[in-house]
């Protein structure tokens, strides 16, 4: 019993630690997306250097024209308690090959993955955007892509993805900020909110578990250990 406790009691000690390493990686992201925030805005395509690295957090400010041919919608999302898809737009740099992915905004869906029968246009010719970049992750998944109803959606946006969709991708995306609807009038996206989660809490909770595994075999030795100087 000992050596069970002491088992359970080392993988979720293991646990709590992993815990507090993820907090302390969520610290760390935050205070570089908040250090980015602070930062003045970069202007696209002025501002366009070979090799040039956006940090997520950093305002932008960028014209362009909007491609709508290759837009992609991401599935499964929840705008104001309704179901619904995000849609993310290539934005073509003003006199540049380089194209720049902007979530324009959140269109409604009863399923959150059937986008509906249309989607409003950005407008054609160049307009001038203004949001905060996010880094756009590259998995092995390529952002889950599903076909439904003959329409293509994805569960994220992927690097494989955009990389595929337009050459000359940035490696960022753009929320758009400010306004209340984004070109085409969709309901723009909220700013995720900047915050530790979860972590701590939950290490907290593993080590709680620890103790008391530990706690376990220390009460029924002490009992069995009473009864037996008390016995007649």
């Amino acid at each position: 019993m000992i050596a069970a406790s002491l088992g359970m009691a080392a993988v979720t000690i293991s646990l709590g630690r992993w815990q507090l390493r993820r907090l302390a990686g969520r610290k760390a992201s935050n205070a570089v997306f908040l250090a980015a925030q602070a930062e003045s805005p970069i202007h696209l395509p002025q501002d366009l250097s070979p090799g040039i690295a956006i940090d997520s957090g950093r305002r932008i400010v960028a014209r362009g024209t909007f491609d709508v041919a290759r837009q992609l919608l991401l599935r499964g999302r929840v705008q104001n308690d309704a179901p619904g898809l995000e849609v993310v737009t290539p934005l073509v740099l003003q006199g540049d090959s380089t194209v720049l992915w902007v979530v324009r905004g959140f269109v409604g869906s009863p399923d959150a993955a059937t986008p509906p029968d249309s989607i409003p246009a950005p407008g054609s010719g160049e307009v001038t955007v203004t949001g905060v970049a996010f880094a756009i992750p590259r998995a092995a998944d390529s952002g889950r892509p599903l076909v439904h109803n003959g329409v293509s959606t994805w569960q994220r946006l992927d690097q494989r993805v955009t990389h595929a969709r337009a050459t000359g991708s940035l490696d960022v995306d753009l929320l758009l900020a400010g306004d209340t609807t984004g070109p085409g009038k969709l309901a723009t996206i909220p700013l995720p909110e900047i915050s530790n989660g979860p972590h701590l809490s939950y290490a907290i909770q593993w080590f709680g578990m620890a103790f008391a595994v530990l706690l376990f075999p220390v009460i029924i030795l002490w009992r069995e250990r009473r009864a037996a100087t008390t016995a007649p």
